[in-house]
């Protein structure tokens, strides 16, 4: 239990670092390309942590014996450590204050900077809603909240983040980085809405040198709750896909 409880809180810090990362002006254009690189260092060593898992899954990903679920849960972490890998090349590249000599001339840096946190985000969402059971049970055992109590606590706090959560959506900037590297390719030369750092916040490109404590909050509490999304949707297409195998699964005679 208690390792559990550290992995959670180990999980809970690195997430809260990363969204952080996504307005340079949460906390300062320092601390957004010294915290990008420390959150990107971070995840690579949890992932040579779990290096011995990801070699036995690696072993069996051709296999007919590993489950579609780990499968999956492997593809997602596979593309989330390539995204982290891009973030921090790319970051550098383009970086203002602490790697000022280090740049590339490369026009999709940027625009792929953008991308590749954009997709991280949401790879994070996906790969919570694949440990949710986890999540829930850790949480619930930490709180020891009666049943009574904790279920429908959960169930508002949930509607809140997920409703929060689709607003972000369209609001904040995470729309428009998720575009921009197609409008680099296209060349159509088209405003995307909440493209270029528009939509909820300064996103990445803010202007300000400095942010405050209320900024920093309302970062988390709007990249936070898209990531919650990613997570729900996981969750509701996997309980889909489980009732789908059991209408379809022959019945014992």
């Amino acid at each position: 239990m208690k390792k559990n409880v550290r992995r959670i809180i180990l999980d809970v810090a690195m997430a809260a670092l990363l969204i952080l990362m996504y307005r340079k002006t949460a906390v300062s254009l320092e601390f957004h390309e010294a915290g990008g690189l420390i959150v990107c260092g971070l995840f690579l060593f949890h992932n040579l942590l779990n290096r011995k898992w990801i070699a036995a899954i690696s072993g069996r990903l051709l296999g007919r014996s590993l489950a579609p679920r780990t499968r999956v849960g492997y593809v997602v972490d596979v593309l989330l450590l390539l995204s982290m890998v891009f973030i921090a090349v790319s970051g550098i590249m383009i970086s203002k204050t602490i790697l000022t000599g280090i740049s590339g001339d490369w026009t999709g840096w940027k625009p792929g900077h953008y991308f590749a946190s954009a997709l991280a985000l949401a790879l994070v969402g996906v790969h919570i809603g694949l440990h949710w059971s986890f999540v829930r049970t850790t949480f619930a055992k930490m709180l020891r909240l009666p049943r009574v109590v904790a279920r429908p606590l959960g169930i508002v706090c949930l509607t809140v983040v997920l409703v929060f959560g689709g607003y972000s959506l369209v609001t904040s900037s995470f729309m428009g980085w998720m575009a921009e590297p197609f409008e680099v390719l296209v060349g159509s030369g088209v405003e995307v809405p909440g493209g270029g750092g528009g939509g909820q916040g300064s996103g990445l490109h803010g202007a300000s040198a400095t942010g405050s404590p209320a900024e920093a909050l309302d970062v988390v509490a709007t990249y936070g709750s898209i990531a919650v999304v990613f997570a729900a949707v996981t969750v509701l297409v996997e309980r889909l896909l489980k009732r789908k195998k059991l209408k379809t699964a022959p019945r014992p005679a």
